[in-house]
C-alpha cells in the first residue's frame, strides 16, 4: 500500500497531550508538507476529514486516546466522508491507549510522528498494513453504531469510574495506573474488602449467542474486544469459535475472579475449562443490562428495554510505527 498524503488529527484534551502539545506543534511545525488539525468538541470530527478527503490525504494520523480513535472510525464508518477508507495510523495521547499498544505503537506523539516522517521519505509511502476489525456497538435499533475496538459490562464498569475519580487524577505512568486500577478492582471484590459502598457490586447481564436462549445471572466483568492483547498484557484471544470478535466473561464472586485473572495472564489453552469463566470466538451478540457499558472508555447507560447488538466491523488498515 502506499500513502501520497499525511494528515494529522490532534486532541489536545487528551490526557498526555496536555504536556505534550506544545513540544507536537513544533514537531509539525517543521513538517509542513504535513495537514494537521486539532479538534475541539468531538463533533468537528466528520468535517476535518472530510477536509482531508478532498486535500487528497491517503493516511489519516490519529493524536489522541482511545476515545478519539473511536470517534474517528465511527465517523469513517457512519458519515462515509471517504469513498474508500484511508489508512490510519494511531499517537497514543490517552491515558489507556489500548488500541495503540496492541497494534504494536509505542512512544511519545513527537517522536513517533518524526518517526513517520522518516518512514515516508525512506520509503516513498509504500507500507503493508495490519488490518483491525473494531467492535461495533448499536444500543438501540433506531441509532447509530459506535465503533470500538473493547466493550464492558457489568460490575467491573462502574469500578473503571471508581478508577478515574481515585487513580487517574495521581497523573501515573499508564503501567503504574493500570497495575493499581487492577489492584483495586480486584481487591474491592474480595471479601472482607468488600463493602456496601463498593462500586464492585453484582450486576446482572443477559447474553445472547446468535440464536441460543439468553442467559440472565451476576457477572463480574462481561468484555467484547477485537484485541489479542488488553492492558497489562491480559490475553483475549483464547477461546473457542469462529469470528472476529473475542468474548470473555467472568462470574461474579472473589474466586473466579481470581481464576479468570490467571487464565488471561498466561493464556491457557482454548480447550481448558476454567469455573466461571467463559471464552469464545464469534461475530455477533447481544447483551441486555440495565447497568453502565463502556466502550475505549466512554460510558453509556442502555436504553430501558432494548438489547445492546455487539458485531464486528469491517477491518481497518493501520501503519505500526514505535520510536
Amino acid at each position: 500500500m502506499q500513502v501520497k498524503r499525511i494528515g494529522v488529527i490532534s486532541n489536545p484534551a487528551s490526557t498526555r497531550l496536555k504536556k505534550e502539545m506544545p513540544q507536537f506543534r513544533e514537531v509539525m511545525h517543521g513538517l509542513p508538507q504535513v495537514i494537521h488539525q486539532e479538534i475541539g468538541p468531538i463533533t468537528e470530527m466528520t468535517g476535518i476529514l472530510e477536509s482531508f478527503a478532498s486535500q487528497g490525504v491517503d493516511l489519516v494520523v490519529i493524536n489522541g486516546g482511545d476515545g478519539t480513535v473511536q470517534a474517528a472510525v465511527t465517523s469513517l464508518l457512519n458519515d462515509h466522508p471517504y469513498e474508500d477508507i484511508p489508512a490510519l495510523a494511531i499517537l497514543p495521547g490517552g491515558q489507556t491507549n489500548m488500541t495503540a499498544e496492541a497494534i504494536g505503537v509505542k512512544g511519545s506523539a513527537s517522536k513517533l510522528m518524526t518517526a513517520i516522517d522518516q518512514w515516508f521519505r525512506a520509503n516513498d509511502g509504500e507500507f503493508s498494513p495490519v488490518t483491525l476489525p473494531f467492535v461495533e456497538m448499536r444500543l438501540t435499533p433506531d441509532t447509530a453504531p459506535l465503533y470500538g475496538t473493547f466493550f464492558g459490562a457489568a460490575s467491573v464498569v462502574r469500578g473503571i469510574y471508581a478508577c478515574r475519580k481515585a487513580i487517574h487524577p495521581l497523573n501515573l505512568p499508564n503501567g503504574l495506573t493500570h497495575a493499581l486500577a487492577m489492584f483495586y478492582l480486584v481487591l474491592s471484590s474480595l471479601n472482607p474488602f468488600k463493602t456496601r459502598k463498593s462500586p464492585m457490586r453484582s450486576e446482572d447481564v443477559g447474553i445472547t449467542f446468535g440464536h441460543d436462549n439468553e442467559a440472565v445471572k451476576p457477572y463480574f466483568v462481561v468484555m467484547v474486544t477485537t484485541l489479542d492483547k488488553l492492558i497489562l498484557g491480559l490475553a483475549s484471544n483464547t477461546g473457542v469459535g469462529e469470528g472476529a470478535l473475542r468474548f470473555n466473561s467472568v462470574d461474579y464472586g472473589g474466586l473466579s475472579l481470581l481464576r479468570a485473572i490467571r487464565t488471561l495472564i498466561f493464556g491457557e489453552p482454548a480447550s481448558k475449562i476454567v469455573r466461571g469463566l467463559v471464552r469464545r470466538k464469534m461475530s455477533h451478540l447481544s447483551i441486555s443490562c440495565t447497568c453502565p457499558v463502556t466502550l475505549d472508555g466512554e460510558i453509556f447507560d442502555p436504553a430501558p428495554g432494548e438489547k445492546i447488538q455487539l458485531a464486528a466491523s469491517v477491518p481497518l488498515k493501520f501503519l505500526t510505527i514505535s520510536a
